[in-house]
């Protein structure tokens, strides 16, 4: 089986910086957390608590806010990290105090990095002090939860669909 960790990485009280604390705790109440076979965490803004977070996993699948050149807000992006670069991607990304790279190669020889990393982000409308998320991003939120899922199962991770009441049920 594949472990793997999802590592939601921003500010909480930087509005839409916070966004991937929005989307690790709708994981935990899907019960995700529960599965033997993934890690949920949230890591703030420091790129090595991070890198804890993803060490010994088979792979790691990252959340954020990301400033992509050119992007519109509420644009989902999925970026792909292996070898010591990402694959699709002209820039770098940010972890607030290292650039993702940076950490990366700075942790390699401390922590059991996976080998693949896939960053799942979306464009954030706006990113000053506070807690709730813009508008633009709360719409956005279930589709970016729904790409971390489907990550999941592509790194080999078998989940249940998440629960839909039936019509008729109570």
């Amino acid at each position: 089986m594949t472990e793997q960790a999802v590592v939601g990485v921003g500010n909480q009280i930087m509005r839409d910086d916070g966004l991937s604390a929005a989307v690790v705790d709708a994981l935990r109440d899907a019960g995700l957390d529960e599965h033997p076979d993934v890690s949920l965490s949230h890591a703030g803004t420091t790129a090595f608590f991070a890198l804890e977070a993803m060490d010994g996993a088979d792979r790691a699948i990252v959340v954020d806010a990301l400033q992509v050149p050119d992007a519109e807000p509420g644009d989902v992006h999925r970026i792909v990290y292996r070898e010591g670069a990402f694959e699709s991607a002209d820039f770098d990304i940010n972890m607030h105090d290292f650039s993702f790279t940076e950490a990366l190669a700075a942790g390699d020889h401390a922590y059991a990095v996976p080998e693949e990393i896939v960053v799942l982000g979306m464009t954030p409308a706006v990113v000053t002090a506070g807690l709730q998320l813009s508008e633009t991003v709360r719409e956005g939120l279930d589709e970016l939860v729904a790409l971390v899922r489907e990550e999941l199962v592509r790194g080999g991770t078998a989940i249940d669909e998440p629960a839909v009441a039936q019509e008729g049920s109570s």
